[in-house]
């Protein structure tokens, strides 16, 4: 602000707003101009400027500064600012304004303090991840747990391997997050683990939400060769009823993660219907059914002989046993299975109206 002036001389319209921001930004609007914001306020007094030079005549301002002080200026067509002469003190924001913007520094430095405080916590939660291909740097706490899982696995203690990794799962997720990149290889060990144990629709489970995991975090590399292990497990259980158990999970997988071109989905939605006509009997064989045991009880048998021998003697025809009706039905071949609603793909509605 160059000098002190008098105003009289300067008419009362048009005014221009000049708000400064706290990062030293200026917003100016008013008539005749783009409402726009400028690096500086020297920048922001040019277009005041170039305003007043088309009237002809120097313009008022109002100037606001962060802080809630309001400065009353007269702009002139070659960028001259002068502070209008009031005889009273600068003018303070409404209170609410005042209030407003202290209420929005105060939360830009409880922002700015979060995001410090959590820097520090992933630091230090970071050095307690597990190690795994592409892991982030710091995960040497777990190498060694993980090491005992996979030296179970491959020395044929699935069960031992099984609950360490539960447990290890359970511990990385709940200090670093389900999604997690350490925590999600820690959970793939622990779906091969469960798989190896003798629980596969449980391990395919587990591979589903790693993989889908993967795929919410955009790693569609990591989530292909998740989902690759899940359908590969799922393709080798012979038993049926299971397979189509675990095909729930597979094909809702396969859905959002559906493979080059949706190869992958097809691959599956095929399967799940070479399973739906398999007939039980060409996945399980049928147990035999028990035949009669032979009667053991000494008077049941001497009371049948003597039965028998009344009937001998009195020229009667001895009755024949009863004969024993199977209860499996005349038709062992299953009906077809139909597909649970679950299962089906989802129809487009749009496209099929």
């Amino acid at each position: 602000m160059s000098t002190m002036r008098e105003s009289a001389d300067v008419p009362a319209w048009p005014v221009y707003a000049l708000t400064v921001h706290d990062d030293g930004r200026v917003l100016a609007s008013g008539p005749l101009i783009e409402t726009s914001g400028h690096p500086t306020r020297a920048a922001a007094i040019e277009v005041v400027a170039g305003a007043a030079g088309r009237l002809g005549r120097s313009v008022r301002a109002t100037a606001s500064e962060p802080d809630g002080a309001v400065w009353p200026l007269i702009v002139s067509p070659d960028g001259e600012v002068s502070e209008v002469k009031t005889g009273r003190p600068r003018a303070a924001a409404p209170k609410k304004r005042q209030e407003k913007r202290a209420e929005k520094r105060r939360e830009k430095r409880e922002e700015k303090d979060r995001g410090r405080r959590a820097a520090k916590g992933a630091a230090k939660e970071g050095s307690t991840a597990a190690s795994r291909p592409g892991a982030p740097e710091g995960g040497e706490a777990y190498a060694e747990s993980l090491a005992q899982v996979t030296g179970h696995l491959d020395a044929g203690r699935a069960d031992e391997a099984q609950a360490l990794a539960t447990q290890l799962d359970t511990q990385v997720a709940g200090v670093l997050g389900v999604s997690h990149p350490v925590a999600l290889g820690v959970r793939e060990v622990r779906a091969r683990a469960t798989a190896e144990a003798g629980d596969p629709v449980a391990g395919i489970q587990l591979y589903r939400d790693v993989a889908e995991r993967w795929h919410y975090r955009g790693d569609a590399e990591q989530a292909e060769a998740v989902a690759g292990r899940a359908e590969k497990l799922w393709t080798g259980i012979t038993d049926v009823e299971r397979a189509l158990s675990a095909g729930v999970a597979v094909v809702r997988m396969r859905n959002q993660i559906p493979g080059e071109g949706g190869a992958a989905l097809a691959s599956v939605l095929a399967h799940r219907e070479q399973l739906l006509r398999t007939p039980a009997t060409e996945a399980a064989p049928e147990a035999t059914p028990a035949t009669a045991a032979p009667v053991t009880d000494a008077g049941t048998a001497k009371g049948t002989e003597a039965v028998a021998g009344r009937g001998a003697a009195a020229g009667a025809e001895v009755p024949e046993p009863p004969v024993a009706v199977s209860s499996t039905p005349r038709s062992s071949r299953p009906r077809p299975r139909t597909a649970p609603s679950w299962e089906r793909p989802a129809v487009n509605a749009r496209k099929a109206g």
